[in-house]
């Protein structure tokens, strides 16, 4: 048996003024969730960034472990380019060996290294340690690549 108060349902569907407040509930759900989605998708794509850098310079390192040689990695202008080295420094000549091509970043963050290009010795290690900065920039937030002597390569 059905309570009086409940209306029973039948091919009418539903009315027009319940139509309008749950289209309004839904729009003022959406507009207090939009900026928080905003910034999450700003965060996850800086973080994403500093993953892709730190991932091409890892491979810089395992360029110079697999051809045990030194491998100068420098990044500048959205591209890591794996380099030969001379006398211990970076000669600017590219790296003629397979898998050595330039690695282009994504995502269009701004890269900025904060000194000289790092160079792998041919059993991994970094000279001189080095540090990146990943910066996003429409929000100026910003997120750091180190390479660590021992040629470790973390995200702070």
């Amino acid at each position: 048996m059905v309570l009086a108060g409940v209306r029973s349902l039948d091919a009418r569907g539903f009315g027009l003024l319940e139509l309008a407040v749950s289209l309004s509930l839904l729009a003022i759900v959406s507009l207090l969730a939009v900026p928080s989605m905003l910034g999450y998708w700003r965060d996850a794509t800086l973080r994403a960034a500093a993953e892709e850098l730190a991932g091409a310079i890892g491979h810089g390192r395992l360029l110079a472990i697999a051809l045990n040689a030194p491998v100068c990695v420098s990044v500048g202008g959205g591209l890591v380019r794996f380099g030969r080295v001379t006398s211990g420094a970076c000669s600017g000549d590219p790296l003629g060996a397979p898998g050595a091509q330039a690695i282009r970043l994504s995502g269009g963050a701004l890269v900025t290294a904060s000194g000289p290009d790092v160079v792998f010795s041919h059993v991994g290690a970094a000279t001189p340690a080095g540090s990146f900065a990943v910066t996003d920039p429409l929000s100026g937030r910003a997120r750091r690549v180190v390479v660590a002597v021992s040629g470790r390569v973390g995200i702070r």
